[in-house]
């Protein structure tokens, strides 16, 4: 809300109408929940009434393999989170690393 209520002050807004927040799926944050969290945070600013959205954005990895992508399922029947935790390149099976999906950031904002 910092940022939101920081770019409104440096383009003289009066009013925040809609913010738009980009939510990594292997961030696990619950997009309601927060939608809580930042009108309660809002409350009494020029934000308070804002409309929200929320983007999702699905997990990638990297691998020293060359192989930069989304994760797969396994054959072990682990679903796409429990994968991600693994962190296992579905090209050649060696540890990989996170290159997306954590994200947690506004995206943009419309003010008045």
């Amino acid at each position: 809300m910092d940022s939101v209520l920081t770019a409104a002050e440096e383009n003289n807004a009066s009013v925040v109408n809609h913010i738009n927040v980009k939510v990594g799926k292997a961030a696990h944050v619950n997009p309601t929940q927060l939608e809580f969290c930042l009108k309660s945070i809002a409350d009494g600013t020029i934000a308070e009434n804002a409309q929200y959205s929320f983007e999702a954005v699905d997990p990638e990895i990297k691998c020293d393999c060359g192989y930069a992508g989304k994760p797969d399922e396994t054959d072990d029947g682990l679903d796409i989170l429990e994968y991600i935790i693994s962190l296992k390149c579905p090209l050649c099976g060696k540890n990989a690393e996170m290159a997306g999906g954590t994200e947690l950031s506004v995206e943009s904002i419309d003010i008045d």
